[in-house]
Parts: C-alpha cells; sequence; structure tokens
C-alpha cells in the first residue's frame, strides 16, 4: 500500500500552489517525489530483527537509493532509482546478478521496501549456489566465469577449468536446484560428454562430485543417505520374510 492515501495527496496539491490552474503534470511530478521519500524513509526505519541482517539502506536522495546485503559469498549491493511515474511505475535497479531477477510484480500499490525483500530473496538464492560452485576447487576445478544465464531465467552460467585434464566445462545451473542435472552440459572436449552416462547424476551430492564422474573417477558412485534407507528397509523385509519362513 503506498505511503500516501489520497488525502493527504489532495493536501499536499492544494498546499503546494494557490494557482487553480496549476498545471496538471506539474502536481503530479510533486506527488511522484513526495511518495518516493516518503517510501525511501520507510525502507531507512524499518527495524532489524535480532541479528539476521537482510539489507540496509547506506544511501538515499529524491533520486535514487542503494542498499547493502551481506551474504555468505559477497556483499551484494543494489541501486533503485525513481521512474518518472514512480509509484505507478515500478523503479529502475541494477546490481550484480540483479538482470536475472524478474520474480516480482510491481504495481500501483507495491513499496520499495517489498521490492528490495525480494530482491534480497532472490540474491539469497544467487548467493547458496555460487557457495556450491565456488567448493568445486576441492575437486580440481576452477571458475572461469560467472554470470546470468541470459537464454534461461533462473539460472547460472558458470565456466570451469578442469586441472587434470586441461579441458573447460559450460555449465547452466538452476539456482533453486544447483545440485540437479544441468539444464546444458558441454565440454571442451566433445568425446567426454558423448560417453556420459546423465544417469550416474546424483541429485544429493554435490557438484563437485558429479563433475569428477564425468571424467570417471567416481565409477562407484557410493549410495545416496535415501538409497542406503531404501536398500535397508529392503533388507529389514527380506529377514522378515525368511523368519516367517522358518
Amino acid at each position: 500500500m503506498n505511503v500516501l492515501s489520497s488525502d493527504v495527496w489532495e493536501y499536499f496539491c492544494k498546499k503546494l500552489s494557490n494557482d487553480e490552474q496549476s498545471n496538471v503534470e506539474e502536481q503530479t511530478e510533486v506527488y511522484s517525489m513526495i511518495e518516493w521519500i516518503a517510501q525511501v524513509e520507510e525502507m531507512h526505519s524499518k527495524p532489524i530483527y535480532g541479528n539476521s541482517v537482510r539489507s540496509t539502506v547506506t544511501d538515499r536522495d529524491d533520486k535514487e537509493v542503494m542498499i547493502r546485503i551481506p551474504l555468505m559469498t559477497q556483499v551484494f549491493e543494489v541501486v533503485m532509482k525513481k521512474s518518472t511515474g514512480f509509484p505507478e511505475e515500478a523503479p529502475n535497479f541494477s546490481g550484480i546478478f540483479t538482470e536475472g531477477f524478474n520474480s516480482y510484480e510491481w504495481n500501483s500499490q507495491s513499496t520499495l521496501w517489498e521490492l528490495a525483500e525480494s530482491v534480497t530473496d532472490f540474491l539469497t538464492t544467487i548467493d547458496a549456489a555460487i557457495l556450491e560452485i565456488k567448493e568445486v576447487d576441492i575437486d580440481g576445478f576452477q571458475i572461469i566465469s560467472l554470470e546470468i544465464d541470459e537464454e534461461e531465467n533462473g539460472h547460472l552460467l558458470v565456466r570451469l577449468k578442469s586441472f587434470k585434464y586441461n579441458e573447460t566445462l559450460t555449465i547452466s545451473l538452476n539456482v533453486e536446484d544447483f545440485r540437479g542435472f544441468p539444464r546444458f552440459l558441454r565440454c571442451s572436449n566433445p568425446s567426454r560428454m558423448a560417453s556420459f552416462d546423465c544417469e550416474k547424476w546424483i541429485a544429493e551430492d554435490k557438484l563437485g562430485t558429479n563433475l569428477r564422474r564425468i571424467y570417471g573417477e567416481l565409477e562407484a558412485a557410493p549410495l545416496s543417505e535415501k538409497q542406503f534407507d531404501n536398500k535397508s528397509k529392503d533388507s529389514l523385509e527380506e529377514v522378515e520374510e525368511i523368519m516367517d519362513f522358518i
């Protein structure tokens, strides 16, 4: 809900000019500015609960506001810029990885604080995926590049270097299911993927572990926790059947 009600807006319009023939566009512009300032101040004054800091306003004026989002892999900074038709029109915003953000539908009742919360949720998901990707260095891979996949929303496009085999892997990962099988998986050595059995990819395992399977380093993949539980259950049922027979 907008910070300023229609009654308050009408009050400001009357006070801003004594000229009854004042330009409607000028009044609309003033209202837009007042609404922007009010919403920015609302964001700035939001209390921080406990020790969990989701986002904080680090800079603000009558045209833009910058928020800081400290996460595990880095501190993300997002700049929101006032649009001409604000608040009916969504503000413009920029920042690393924000080009992949499209999960919030702005309308005339939306607020900057709600948008900031939605962006924070998106970047938190991105951050968790990046943390997993960075851990592939333990398995012998180096990140060459990491960016939003322009061809598929909600995906990261990653290029990795395999030290041991001197090959490059390009993968597109769903940020909400980054351990699942990639949208696409490409290797600088075409024969590498031609011989890879996709069923060997285990979604419960870390990304680096599955990448090693591509190179045949983990042919006998260990049972996942779920697979182990199922096997134990089957074995128990077999024992019970034998005991019943006896």
